[in-house]
């Protein structure tokens, strides 16, 4: 039976996140599992936790193991120069400093950003990376999170916006002090893209990557025909799919509403931010998972159609390096665009 993979947004339920997060973190899960395909072609799967979320890298064939070595190590990379968690990495520093003068930046993370702000403006601001402050006060990964005072939204709202967010000459800087970063509907998708890039650099054609639901296959199956991913039922249990779809050097992205959510008075707040309101998204759907040769934009796209809606989304998507996405609404009615 071919593997079918579920993209799984952007991690679990915050109750199984956690749990997962304390017993990968204690356990300092590393693994590295050696298996056999058929008869020549050898599999090296390993699993860690970055980026606050669970990466899995599975390779195919000879060199296997070093191009899994090397793509956790790019991955890893990447999360050193962008996490805003890290006191050494360059979006820490950026959110310290820039709003007292210019913060001269790594090429690659400037570069990234340049393409964020584009987006950005693309998109009139539904996909946004200064929404730190917002994300801050909603505080979802908390064991017990709560809806934010509408003074708290509106004081954090105050400071964020990419248009306060000014990138020249490799230097960054903030217009207002209290802003920050934070590249989490960006960073996993680049880093996925990166690894893939040093797998095939490895001498490695076949290869499943897995960060967070930013899913990316590299040439085929172990079946000898593409990779089928199986899309996740907003509105059944983990591993019942509405949908699967066949890739070869292509990614799927997933952005869904059903993830990482709370109840509170009889409503459902999840983790995707309208930066215009300050709150949960309310497009009217419930999970958009894009399609494309780029994982990096794929997540970008992915963000921005949740926010925008479909419709409206439809109307920008040629902005993007993707190929096709797939929207569920809230009636869990799906198409493909």
């Amino acid at each position: 039976m071919i593997p079918i993979f579920s993209p799984t947004a952007e991690t679990v339920n915050i109750a199984t996140f956690d749990i997962m997060k304390k017993i990968l973190l204690t356990l300092y899960i590393f693994c590295l599992v050696f298996s056999f395909v058929g008869c020549s072609e050898e599999k090296v799967s390993r699993t860690v936790m970055v980026m606050d979320t669970v990466a899995t890298i599975e390779c195919y064939g000879d060199n296997a193991k070093e191009a899994c070595d090397k793509a956790i190590s790019e991955i890893q990379r990447i999360e050193l120069l962008f996490s805003p968690w890290i006191e050494t990495s360059e979006i820490y520093k950026i959110n310290k400093t820039a709003h007292l003068s210019p913060v001269k930046t790594d090429p690659e993370v400037f570069k990234v950003l340049e393409r964020c702000i584009e987006v950005s403006e693309i998109t009139g601001g539904a996909f946004d990376i200064t929404l730190k402050p917002l994300k801050d006060v909603w505080n979802m990964k908390s064991e017990s999170p709560k809806v934010p005072s509408k003074e708290e939204i509106d004081e954090a709202l105050s400071i964020c916006g990419y248009e306060n967010l000014v990138l020249k000459d490799g230097c960054v800087s903030f217009k207002k002090e209290g802003m920050a970063l934070d590249l989490g509907g960006a960073v996993k998708g680049y880093a996925a893209d990166r690894a893939a890039e040093v797998i095939k650099k490895a001498g490695v054609k076949n290869a499943l990557i897995d960060i967070g639901g930013n899913v990316y296959a590299l040439g085929e199956s172990p079946k000898k025909r593409e990779w089928k991913i199986g899309l996740q039922h907003p509105a059944k249990d983990r591993g019942e799919y509405f949908e699967t779809i066949e890739l070869s050097d292509k990614t799927c992205v997933t952005s869904g509403s059903y993830e990482r959510y709370f109840e509170q008075d009889g409503k459902v707040y999840h983790h995707i931010m309208d930066p215009k309101t300050g709150y949960s998204a309310d497009s009217g759907l419930v999970s958009v998972s894009v399609v494309g040769k780029s994982s990096f934009e794929a997540d970008m796209a992915s963000t921005a159609a949740f926010v925008m809606g479909q419709e409206k989304f439809l109307e920008v998507k040629d902005d993007f390096d993707i190929e096709t996405f797939i929207a569920v609404d809230k009636t869990n009615n799906w198409k493909r665009y």
